[in-house]
């Protein structure tokens, strides 16, 4: 069945239908710890890498002094019930499903990056495991022009 017929498919046409890993390290900080919180929380894909840096009181940049500079303090918290004001990120850090470092001389040289090749791992043995089976397509939609409707008769000049 599709939904041309009362089946049941998935809303939009550009709807993402995968497995989704995301790559977290100490460097990643603010929305990007946000992001990763969300992703784990809301149970949407695994978090690789390493404890983020913990950042989770957002800065606004509104703050202007006289010479011209900006003055900054952590002022946005975001809430949730579970970790509360900063989403157990401030001063914590989310941490990762699956732990893995970089060697630092392998990363400064770009010749290794375990934390890349660990997430690709971790996403193909999990597509491997639960395939992503895509919606069966609609068919053609059915055709409700006018030229198409035989009790609509033009007028004839």
């Amino acid at each position: 069945t599709n939904f041309t017929n009362g089946g049941l498919v998935w809303d939009e046409q550009f709807a993402f239908r995968g497995h989704l890993v995301v790559l977290i390290d100490e460097d990643t900080s603010s929305d990007a710890e946000t992001f990763s919180r969300g992703i784990s929380e809301l149970k949407l894909g695994r978090l690789v890498g390493t404890r983020t840096w913990g950042g989770g009181i957002w800065l606004r940049s509104d703050n202007k002094l006289v010479d011209g500079g900006i003055a900054s303090a952590p002022e946005l918290g975001t809430y949730n019930e579970k970790w509360g004001w900063g989403m157990g990120i401030e001063n914590e850090g989310v941490v990762p499903d699956i732990w893995v470092d970089n060697d630092p001389r392998a990363a400064f040289d770009g010749s290794k990056d375990f934390q890349l090749e660990k997430a690709i791992e971790v996403l193909a043995d999990w597509m491997e495991e639960e395939p992503v089976v895509l919606p069966n397509p609609p068919g053609n939609y059915p055709d409700k022009s006018l030229s198409s409707n035989k009790n609509c008769i033009p007028n004839e000049k």
